[in-house]
């Protein structure tokens, strides 16, 4: 009888056959051959050849008996921890003959190994392999190339810092692009394992994208290769360039480059349902890569609309000619659906989803071939038409591809004509599914959040029936108000208490300081909020209980709250597309969700409040218990979000509520500046130089400048002088159309009475002046729609050039590659106008206005260098620094040098800021000089230029950025060039930290 130890052993190695230990005896002993003693201990090391070749094929050899059943033995573990050293050391030897072989048994041992089983051990096996990246034998970066692949692909997010400082040592990427380089007379397969390997690093890490994006030569070789035969090299081709476009600004190159048109083309020939799905796949991920940016998403439309649109309808349709799908054609419909997201935008493209259908293709991702067909039989009544809807939306098909469809549908209606009707679809009954299962989402969300379940998939619903209800066509609205008003009869009055009471208690917890912006239930509730204001038989009962009064005080605090979308710099965090399942390490792009994410608040609450504002009827002298306010206190409060919020959303609807209240247009900082010019006194009067004259003789002094940029309809097109000019306009211009027009050409806004508004929008219309006529039409806002900036730099422009009345110098005489267009005077300056300089800067009104020497000179030279001067002057123009320093990719890639300089024209004007008392100015200056800090040399050279300059609170800025490292650097010495008070001021802020970390 055996001892219950022999049992224990025989369980332990239960799977494993004599094959396995007698390969494994032999493995060891040939490992014994290479093993040597030092002071770590014993490790691997041979430098015989034949004993290297014996030692590899005893480890393939060995391999060969690991199957999937005996890959998680502890012996095997135990093997492979002994097995992977010799094999790098083996590797790195550089014996040609030898390395072959160790490479290739690399890659078997990867394929062979789970990855679970190798991710501790996975260092072991990245360094060598990528160190024999460098080697100049084909199949040895063959094999190298296919390993690297295989263990990036399965690679775990704990390891990647690790693994990316070892490919940055081994200097990977530049091995990389020396082979693609040099590829031209390699086999096909040489050329695609090293760029398939080049972009699964892009993919995983984005720091290592800018070398490949600004190596002009590699660009220059990968564009050559889109013009081979061969299927797997374009497929290479477009994957490469995905993970380049996954950087904004490697897209941007890449769609600037002059080869962008036959990249696009073969991009969108590649999509086309003839290709197999791995072809198709990659041409639809870099067109969702372009997707991300308007430009990229403008340039595909613009060039390629209505085969990108066959294409991605084709892409949706893939399900329908198959039966079950593969894991690649699931993929392939994702990604389909994430492209097709170019809908939410506005362009020339939605005629087209509509020309081929598109109503049947999501109906048939929405529901599966049984369903529909039950639901097409049968002639129900709407009561049981939405019961057997319910069933079938209910039913286990296609669950992650639900949200894509709402987006997909939400957006087809936002975009819609207003003329769109039933003749324009292929089928209608599939639209009305589509409204009917969309209801039905929207109803589940509705009960869900009085349950407080919190389900991020329930925002798109709702979201694809808000769209609908305020859809521009009539017909899409009217089928989604009529079918949404029926399901929510039963409830109306307890879901509008439910609602309200929760939007009133939300004021409370921004009042308290508590941030609501992530919570997804809110947005639904304002989203359903806005929904039951624009259902009529619903909107009366909102507003009996004091909606409006709820909405604006909601919207009041969340403004207040600084949850106002604004604009970062220098963010390079990586993010994942908003919209995919799959995720996409995107970097150096800004924000652009200002009609979504945080801004959404903002804008579902000004939607909803518009809505009810616009049916309560009229504004003035109504009795409805609307807020605490007066009307003039509440036109204050959206301008204020007007003013404040950078994103277009907020914006679009803060401006359509203001024309309920006679406001019309986009209030700015700038606007009211400028605006100041046309009512101004007689400083401002002087520098006018053209007059307006009507058919009864009534006439307007303006300053052409600013009525060339902001309505250049008035200005004739040809003959244009300096000094003043008479220009006489149409009989049909009335004089008080004309002041209001000027009112909102000088500040992007006016104020009118309603008898004046006909008038007004008849001139607006002949002036061109479309988002005025939308606002005085009180025409809905178009989703995703950009609100126009009032921004007259233009002026600076060869075209504003002769209505400049004064020059700015910079200090200094030289500018290399300085230039002007307008005169041949060499050193830099600018051509600039003096009304906008006097209103939009109190120091330069005083400089030119006082009767001083300088208020007649032609020139005035400004303390600043030329970088900072073209800010300021942009500032005063825009009400913006431009350009804004570099950010990204492109901002980790300078020297330390290159950054101080990027940073020198903020602090310069910072300086300047305070003493011509620009306090906005000096707030935003201080605000990008914070982002730019991330060095010790930085801010130590900062702190002393603050302080030759008393300016102290920039001292105290970059004080703050080098406490954490105070002790550090008083021992390294580093701040012995700082003088003991400004030494002090570290020490200080040092002290302060400790003690706010400590009392935390």
């Amino acid at each position: 009888m055996r001892s219950s130890s022999t049992k224990q052993v025989a369980e332990n190695n239960r799977g494993l056959n004599g094959r396995f230990f007698t390969l494994r005896s032999r493995l060891y002993n040939a490992l014994a051959l290479g093993l040597r003693n030092d002071e770590g201990g014993r490790r691997w090391c041979c430098t015989d050849v034949e004993t290297q070749r014996h030692v590899v094929r005893s480890i393939d050899a060995f391999l060969d008996c690991i199957s999937s059943d005996t890959s998680q033995h502890p012996l095997v573990k135990e093997s492979l921890a002994d097995i992977i050293p010799a094999l790098g050391t083996t590797l790195i030897q550089k014996n040609e003959a030898v390395m072959k072989l160790a490479s290739k048994v690399f890659v078997r041992m990867i394929s062979v190994v789970p990855s679970t089983i190798l991710e501790s051990l996975v260092l072991d096996v990245v360094h060598p392999v990528s160190s024999s990246l460098s080697s100049c034998h084909e199949s040895v970066v063959i094999s190298c190339a296919t390993a690297l692949n295989l263990i990036l692909s399965s690679l775990s997010s704990k390891k990647e810092k690790e693994v990316w400082k070892i490919l940055e040592e081994t200097e990977t990427i530049d091995n990389l692009i020396h082979h693609i380089r040099s590829s031209g007379s390699k086999p096909a397969e040489f050329f695609l394992e090293t760029i398939s390997l080049l972009s699964k690093i892009l993919w995983r890490f984005p720091s290592s994208r800018f070398g490949v994006w600004n190596n002009t030569a590699l660009m220059e070789v990968v564009a050559s290769l889109m013009h081979e035969p061969i299927l797997s090299v374009k497929a290479s081709v477009l994957q490469l360039y995905s993970t380049i476009a996954l950087c904004s600004n490697g897209a941007e190159k890449i769609l600037n480059s002059g080869n962008s048109n036959s990249l696009l083309q073969m991009m969108v020939e590649c999509m086309n349902g003839s290709n197999p799905n791995y072809l198709q796949l990659a041409g639809f991920t870099l067109a969702e890569c372009f997707s991300v940016s308007e430009k990229g998403r403008l340039k595909m439309v613009e060039s390629y609309c209505e085969p990108l649109v066959k294409a991605i309808v084709n892409g949706l349709s893939l399900h329908s000619h198959s039966g079950k799908l593969t894991k690649e054609q699931m993929s392939l419909i994702k990604v389909s659906c994430c492209v097709s997201k170019i809908i939410c935008w506005p362009g020339k493209h939605h005629m087209y989803f509509w020309k081929l259908g598109i109503e049947s293709v999501l109906v048939k991702l929405l529901l599966d071939d049984l369903h529909i067909k039950k639901l097409s039989q049968f002639f129900l009544s709407s009561e049981d038409f939405s019961t057997m809807a319910r069933d079938c939306l209910s039913a286990n098909f296609l669950l992650v591809i639900k949200p894509h469809v709402w987006d997909i549908l939400g957006g087809l209606a936002a975009h819609c004509a207003e003329d769109f009707n039933a003749n324009m679809l292929q089928n209608e009954f599939y639209l009305n599914i589509l409204i009917t299962c969309a209801c039905l989402g929207f109803v589940d969300s509705l009960r869900s959040t009085r349950q407080s379940c919190r389900n991020a998939v329930h925002e798109p619903v709702s979201r694809a029936v808000l769209l609908m209800i305020y859809s521009p066509s009539k017909y899409i609205s009217s089928m989604a108000k009529s079918i949404l008003s029926g399901m929510l009869k039963p409830n109306a009055k307890e879901d509008i208490k439910y609602l309200l009471n929760t939007l009133n208690a939300s004021s409370s917890s921004l009042s308290s300081g508590v941030n609501i912006v992530s919570d997804n239930l809110q947005v639904i509730n304002l989203i359903s909020l806005a929904c039951y204001s624009g259902l009529p038989q619903y909107r009366r009962y909102v507003i009996k209980n004091q909606g409006i009064k709820i909405l604006l005080s909601f919207i009041q605090k969340l403004s207040s709250s600084n949850h106002v979308h604004g604009e970062g710099l220098n963010n390079n965090t990586s993010k994942s597309l908003h919209y995919c399942d799959h995720n996409m390490k995107i970097c150096c792009y800004g924000c652009e969700e200002d009609w979504e994410g945080e801004e959404s608040f903002l804008v579902f609450g000004l939607l909803g409040l518009a809505e009810l504002v616009h049916h309560v009827g009229s504004v003035k002298g109504n009795n409805v218990d609307w807020f605490e306010l007066t009307e003039s206190e509440m036109i204050s409060e959206v301008e204020k979000i007007c003013i404040n919020s950078c994103a277009s959303g907020s914006r679009c609807y803060g401006a359509y509520l203001l024309s309920y209240f006679g406001v019309y247009g986009f209030p700015s900082k700038l606007g009211n500046r400028i605006g100041n010019v046309l009512s101004g006194d007689e400083d401002e009067h002087k520098h006018t130089n053209l007059r307006l004259i009507l058919a009864n003789q009534e006439h307007v002094n303006v300053h052409g400048v600013i009525v060339s940029v902001g309505c250049p309809s008035l200005l004739p097109s040809e003959g244009k002088t300096i000094g003043r000019k008479e220009i006489r306009l149409s009989s049909h211009v009335n004089h008080q159309a004309l002041l209001k027009l000027l009112e909102y050409v000088y500040s992007g806004h006016l104020k009118a009475e309603d008898e004046v508004v006909k008038r007004l929008k008849t001139l607006a219309k002949h002036c061109n002046l479309q988002p005025l006529l939308q606002l005085l039409c009180r025409n809905r806002p178009k989703w995703r729609t950009h609100a126009p900036s009032f921004d007259l730099t233009p002026a600076l422009g060869p075209n504003g050039s002769h209505f400049s009345d004064i020059v700015l110098e910079a200090k200094g005489n030289t500018y290399e590659g300085w230039m002007c267009e307008t005169c041949s005077v060499s050193h830099p300056h600018l051509h600039a106008h003096k009304a906008i300089l006097c209103a939009s800067c109190e120091h330069m009104r005083a400089l030119l206005c006082s009767g001083m020497q300088e208020s007649h000179s032609e020139s005035i030279k400004v303390d600043l260098g030329w970088e900072a001067l073209v800010r300021l002057v942009n500032w005063f123009y825009s009400g913006k620094l431009r350009p804004k320093p570099k950010y990204g990719c492109l901002w980790h890639n300078l020297n330390e040098k290159e950054k101080l300089d990027e940073v020198i024209p903020y602090v310069e004007l910072y300086c300047l800021s305070d003493s011509w008392l620009l306090e906005e100015l000096h707030k935003e200056c201080s605000r990008v000089i914070g982002s730019c800090l991330d060095s010790v040399k930085m801010a130590i050279k900062i702190i002393q230029i603050g302080a030759d300059c008393f300016q102290w609170d920039l001292v105290e800025l970059a004080a703050k950025f080098i406490a954490p490292s105070y002790h550090h650097l008083r021992n390294s010495g580093e701040l012995l060039q700082l003088d003991e008070q400004l030494v002090d001021i570290v020490r200080v802020a040092s002290v302060r930290l400790t003690q706010r970390v400590h009392h935390l």
